[in-house]
């Protein structure tokens, strides 16, 4: 069995019309497109399993770059050692350094800004 990753088809498109385009070309084992948890609509992505690796390139070869409804579909071999590596972790974006925290002292010693306009003065 050969997994494929296929990404960039329509949200509204049925399983069966996937599964009806890649059995063109070779032998379709499963699919799994994935949804969201909450709204059930599809993310846009998922995974085709051919039967041997001369459907999945044929598939490859010709889905690949297809166009559908507008959308360009991308279809290339899945990362079968994704769960064995760990995802890419990006850390906060603010400096966890002393520098940064302010004291109360400097808050303090800060004078608000002034008005611009004469449109909100008190009493006049």
């Amino acid at each position: 069995m050969v997994k494929l990753f296929i990404v960039g088809y329509p949200l509204d498109i049925q399983d069966a019309e996937l599964i009806e385009i890649c059995s063109i070309h070779g032998m379709v084992h499963s699919i799994e497109l994935l949804t969201d948890k909450v709204t059930h609509r599809h993310k846009g992505f998922g995974f085709i399993e051919m039967v041997d690796q001369q459907g999945a390139d044929r598939v490859i070869a010709a889905v690949n770059g297809m166009v559908i409804r507008g959308r360009k579909l991308k279809v290339k071999l899945a990362d079968e050692n994704r769960e064995e590596r760990p995802r890419a972790f990006k850390s906060n974006s603010f400096p966890s350094g002393e520098s940064q925290v302010n004291s109360s002292e400097d808050f303090k010693s800060k004078r608000p800004r002034k008005l611009v306009s004469n449109t909100f003065r008190a009493g006049e």
